[in-house]
């Protein structure tokens, strides 16, 4: 049977491409990234005389696999993911890099420095669980279907959320009004590009558009925009003339063809291009040198590094570092630059639209191996700079003997700057998710990188890894703009699975088939980006591009259009032969045997009325979205399935199978044909039955409630110490399911139950959405569940460090009366019942000899399930994980939800002869739902499914369910009707078992034993069980703590606090005239206090009491004492006549106080009766 069992082992392929992107960006990180990283640093120089120069920089970072310490120091282990859960450790690796000092021109000195630790993503090429089998997963104390993805950082499971970016190296047109305010002149209108290096850093660069004509580039240096005229930027970068610059600008606008198709520029450009270059003229520079010492000149003292050196290296340090940085040549920079001008002059004339920087066409993804990098390379940045300031000082310091020639003197300054803190920062911030940066590394936010992965269910553990965030800035946004599910994300992003409320449309899920590109190619090997673009150049130029290099002034549209290749334009085509090149990188793209890559993304642009500006745009880059389309232009040799991604979707006619010729005509034939319709929605998306049934907003709550529910949470729950896990008992497979259950093997992790389910209004019980449960049914373990606690008790965090290894788990021998709970090791016994004040664990302390128990909060028995020790001390046991078991079992107020977003709460608990049975069959119902949950919810799906169940659990055998299966054709060619599919298909094998066609049966009551009046629709669904729980929800409170200032109840169910009545809660009671009840509530069962008021002054402040002089009164024997007359006075009159007791909420005696501090005095006046 184990044979068989694991057999399987590719069934979780599908599976495994859920998590691949965070798996595949990780390994590229810690394979190449970090050495691509590491060389962009750039090395601190130390100057100590004329003739000493000190050069230090990093080289060969290295991570190692994670382990742990054996016996002795020299022995490692390792170190195993469940081992880190269960100690609340982190899994992570060492961290080394070399540390490199050359004095002038000598030899280089390397130095090995440990950078800490360094956090290991599960199941990526560092991870002892790489390439496991299910088998192997098993013997680690892993799930068998473990894919990994996710880090371990104290014990918690963390997970980095996809954020969405701006697309790297396109030039997008924009209009913000946010723009106008960078200075006076400014406009709306401006072209942004996000420009991103080798080693994933970027830098946007904006061209703006001012009021004048003219333009500006906006670089952001040290957290300030600084902005540089655009003639300047152009005669910097290029050895060229006025004539050629101004050739260049207005190379795509003429005045005889304004009229027609593409043309993007006006006699406007011309003019705009004069007031460019006069600018540059005013300036009084003319030449190259002039303008690159003009740039040295004003942005030298922002470049510590460069103070010293000449205004024109400073300039080209400052080209090759802020300005279009993804390029490495000045031709290919002064090019874009041109593009970028003539796109911004196209929008302000209005022969091109703005770029939509909400859609998805425009958009990538942050994955985690990006974000790591970049963050990495700030702080080794901040790193190297600090420890040459402490070598400076050190150098100036007077009082020290400091050898600056002397390395070891060196190393001993560096050291005090502990390079440890390098592993400890990036951990840190995958285990807050926040960035602590000065530059904001050019993301839009701080925090919110990283999100928990729960493990509430599985469904809810997928979500995690297939969501993509807009961004946490956007949240706040009061424009909906953003929200908007826009026509572009189809295929890409699911359009039911988004939350309701505020992230609603800034949380979005990826669909099953969308995929995003990384650094590998299929075979697993690193893609070379060079020879990949080297070898696309060649096959445009094949095919009749023209190369751009080495001319300056090239063609604009409409005569030909640019091809840029990754942000670089890389030449132009005709525009009449533009389809032909575009069609031929397809069958080049399709092709196995061509180098190109089966995910190159080609946008093609058309030409057109004022539309989008033109151009063919080719993308090779990682972190884009791509998803597979058949190609059905190519010939068909079982190699037509084409990755494409969202800039080129928009472009292209991609047929749908159920949608026709989609009202196109002839002139527009469709290329492509989508695989199946269910290729829209997401994992969680697709497993609704039937959803093309439901009304939309249905499916949404239903994707939302998948992810709340009690399901077979972990199948390795005795290896793990989640702090909080919730665990149905009884799980069942759905009889109804879809082609999307099997696919992703949801099956290891059930989450719900087949329940006989009854539509009838019975009894009142049922109405607005409550439900009725067959109490025997749940005795016999319906919807049985526990949650479980974890709770880990370390001594040595506990003790203070005088004490540390002094306390060890005892329990006492003198006190007897905790033996019944804790055992002699002094942890409680396994399987024993805890009540609230029992005493579960007990600690002794051998400095103080004294024994310490730890007692049970909470209102709730509950059951010790589990005991961990760590058994890594060998001297005395110091940390231990106590597991406990809360049983949950159904009751009144739990809230259960079938997969069709009807949610209800249980309001009766009913024995099995009060419940309606069947004349025929005898079956009673598990559940019993009110008929009205129907005709306003459009949940025909559910009906349906009821009765596809039952022909289900008759045949003995799942009845498939995909949404759109009417749609598509069948493998005959047939597309089959949808009434002889679904309804009567259904009704007719129904009808063979001697049923009823429509599912309804005659029912019987339970209390009278007469027939129903009418047949009662009745089946089995699949109901799933909430995580919300009348149990974790309940608040009591008669009387309890109080708050030390007001005197009145506390808030917070954990402390036992009240629930607050509030203003709108008192304008209902006074609404009602139930004043006798808002006395007791506000006054009575709150903070009722008697004060002593003086009535002459008015005074509530200066009552004292008066102490009684001890009389010599003889006791009587046999009486009691007698009682002292209590005396008041106030201090103010210095008399105690008129003193008065009134009761009062005390916190208005609070307010009496609060005003005399601020000399504010209160006076009351008293009296008699109603009109006092």
């Amino acid at each position: 049977m184990g044979g068989k069992r694991w057999a399987a082992a590719g069934e979780y392929d599908e599976l495994r491409e859920l998590f691949r992107h965070h798996i595949e960006s990780f390994d590229y990180t810690v394979e190449s990234g970090l050495e691509i990283m590491f060389q962009s640093i750039k090395p601190v120089e130390i100057d100590y005389s004329t003739d000493k120069k000190l050069k230090i920089s990093l080289s060969n970072p290295k991570v190692y696999p994670p382990q742990m310490e054996g016996v002795s120091k020299t022995m490692f282990n390792s170190l195993l993911p469940y081992e880190c859960r269960q100690a609340k450790i982190s899994y992570s690796g060492k961290f080394t890099a070399d540390i490199c000092f050359q004095y002038d021109k000598g030899p280089v000195i390397r130095d090995k420095i440990n950078l800490g630790q360094f956090p290991i993503m599960l199941k990526s090429k560092l991870c002892h669980l790489r390439d496991a089998d299910p088998q192997k997963l098993v013997a680690c104390k892993e799930e068998a279907s473990e894919m990994g993805g996710y880090f371990i950082l104290n014990g918690l499971e963390r997970v980095v959320r996809l954020l969405i970016l701006p697309k790297r190296n396109y030039p997008m047109s924009m209009v913000r009004n946010s723009f106008r305010d960078r200075k006076e002149g400014y406009t709306d209108k401006a072209v942004t590009i996000r420009c991103v290096r080798e080693d994933q850093s970027s830098v946007s660069v904006k061209l703006y558009y001012l009021q004048n004509g003219s333009a500006r580039l906006g670089i952001w240096l040290q957290g300030r925009e600084y902005l540089l005229p655009v003639g300047v930027a152009l005669k910097a970068l290029v050895n060229t003339s006025d004539r050629e610059i101004y050739a260049s600008l207005t190379s795509c606008s003429c005045e005889t063809r304004e009229r027609m198709k593409g043309v993007v520029g006006t006699q406007l450009v011309g003019e705009r291009a004069k007031i460019i270059l006069d600018e540059v003229q005013a300036l009084g520079l003319f030449t190259r040198e002039q303008c690159l010492q003009h740039i040295g000149e004003h942005f030298q003292p922002l470049m510590y590094e460069l103070q010293k050196e000449s205004y024109e290296s400073v300039a080209n340090s400052f080209i090759r570092d802020y300005i279009f940085v993804h390029l490495d040549n000045d031709y290919d920079k002064f090019n874009l630059l041109i593009f970028m001008v003539q796109k911004l002059f196209s929008l302000i004339d209005q022969t091109s639209v703005p770029d939509n920087p909400d859609s998805l066409q425009n958009q990538e993804v942050l994955l985690p191996g990006h974000l790591i990098t970049i963050y990495l390379k700030e702080k080794l940045d901040e790193w190297l700079h600090k420890a040459k300031k402490l070598i400076i000082d050190e150098i100036n310091s007077t009082t020290k003997k400091f050898d600056f020639c002397s390395l070891q003197d060196v190393k001993k300054v560096i050291e005090k700057n502990p390079a440890r803190q390098i592993g400890a920062a990036v951990e840190n911030m995958l285990k807050t998710g926040r960035l602590v940066t000065q530059t904001g590394l050019d993301l839009q936010q701080r925090a919110g990188f990283t999100v928990q992965a729960e493990r509430l269910n599985f469904l809810r553990f997928i979500s995690h890894f297939r969501a993509v965030h807009r961004g946490a800035s956007f949240a706040s946004v009061r424009t909906t703009s953003v929200r908007k599910l826009l026509p572009e994300s189809w295929g890409f992003l699911c359009p039911v699975h988004t939350p309701d409320g505020e992230p609603c449309g800034l949380l979005n899920h990826m669909t099953s088939a969308c995929r995003i590109t990384s650094f590998f190619d299929s075979r697993g090997n690193i893609r070379d980006f060079f020879e990949i673009r080297k070898f696309i150049v060649d096959a445009l130029i094949a095919v009749g591009m023209i190369p751009s290099l080495p001319k300056l002034v090239l063609a604009g549209p409409p005569e030909v259009i640019h091809v840029l290749l990754d942000g670089r334009i890389v030449g132009s085509v005709p525009s009449s032969e533009v389809k032909q090149v575009v069609a031929y990188l397809r069958k080049l793209k399709v092709s196995a045997a061509s180098p190109i890559p089966d995910d190159l993304e080609v946008g093609y642009v058309p030409l057109s009325f004022g539309g989008a500006y033109p151009g063919l745009y080719l993308f090779t880059n990682p972190s884009r979205f791509v998803r597979t389309v058949k190609n059905i232009s190519v010939a068909d040799d079982g190699q037509n399935l084409e990755l494409i991604g969202p800039f080129e979707q928009v472009y292209m006619e991609i047929k749908c199978p159920d949608g026709g010729d989609g009202g196109r005509r002839n002139e527009f034939p469709a290329t492509h044909e989508e695989i199946h319709p269910t290729v829209m929605l997401s994992v969680v998306g697709n497993l609704t039955p039937w959803s093309d049934h439901n009304q939309s907003p249905r499916n949404m709550y239903q994707c939302q409630m998948a992810k709340q529910t009690m399901a077979f949470s972990s199948q390795t729950i005795n290896f793990r110490a989640d702090q909080k896990m919730y665990h149905l008992q009884t799980p069942q497979s759905p009889i109804v399911r879809t082609k999307t259950y099997g696919k992703y093997c949801i099956d290891e992790y059930p989450t719900g139950t087949n329940a006989i389910v009854a539509v009838l209004a019975y009894s009142g019980y049922d109405m607005e959405d409550a439900m009725i449960l067959n109490k025997s049914s749940v005795e016999r373990g319906m919807f049985h569940g526990q949650i479980y606690q974890t709770e880990t008790i370390d001594l040595s965090e506990q003790s203070r460090k005088s004490d540390r290894g002094r306390s060890s788990f005892r329990r006492s021998v003198t006190d007897k009366s905790t033996h019944s709970h804790i055992d002699a090791d002094g942890l409680p016994y396994v399987g024993q019942m805890i009540c609230p004040g029992d005493a579960y664990c007990s600690i002794y302390n051998e400095v103080t000899n004294m024994t310490r128990n730890m007692v049970k909060k909470g209102t709730e028995p509950v059951y010790v399930d589990y005991v961990a020790v760590d058994v890594k001390n060998k001297k005395n046991l110091q940390k231990v994980n106590i597991r406990f078991r809360h049983p949950r079992n159904p009751v009144i107020g739990d809230k259960f939800s079938s997969r069709h977003g009807q949610k209800g709460v249980c309001s009766q608990l009913w024995p099995d002869v009060d419940m309606p049975f069947s004349g025929t069959t005898g079956m009673r119902p598990d559940l019993i739902i009110n008929p009205h949950a129907f005709p306003s919810r459009m949940t025909i799906a559910m009906l349906i499914e009821s009765i596809a169940a039952k022909v289900g659990s008759l045949n003995g055998e799942f009845i498939d369910a995909t949404p759109f299966a009417s749609s598509v054709a069948d493998p005959n060619g047939d597309s089959t009707c949808e009434s002889e599919l679904l309804v009567d298909q259904i009704g007719s094998r129904l009808k063979k078992h001697g049923f009823n066609y429509h599912g309804v049966e005659v029912l019987y009551s339970g209390f009278y034993g007469t027939e129903l009046p009418c047949a009662i629709f009745i089946g089995p669904v699949y109901y799933q069980r909430l995580r919300h729980m009348v149990s974790d929800k309940f608040q009591v409170r008669s009387t309890g703590t109080v708050d030390q200032v007001t005197r009145q109840p506390i808030k917070g169910r954990k402390k036992g606090g009240g629930i607050r009545f509030g203003e709108m809660e008192r304008d209902s009671m006074l609404a009602h005239g139930a004043a006798y009840l808002l006395h007791d509530r506000l006054h009575t069962c709150s903070d009722y206090h008697v004060a002593d008021v003086c009535s002459l002054c008015g005074s509530i402040l200066t009552s004292t009491f008066i102490q009684p002089q001890q009389r010599l009164v003889r006791e009587i024997s046999g009486l009691p004492p007698p009682r002292a007359a209590k005396k008041v006075m106030c201090q103010s009159c210095q008399t105690n006549k008129g003193m008065e007791t009134v009761a009062m909420p005390y916190v208005f005696r609070y307010l009496a106080a609060e005003l005399a501090a601020m000399n504010i005095k209160m006076t009351l006046h008293l009296g008699h009766g109603a009109g006092a």
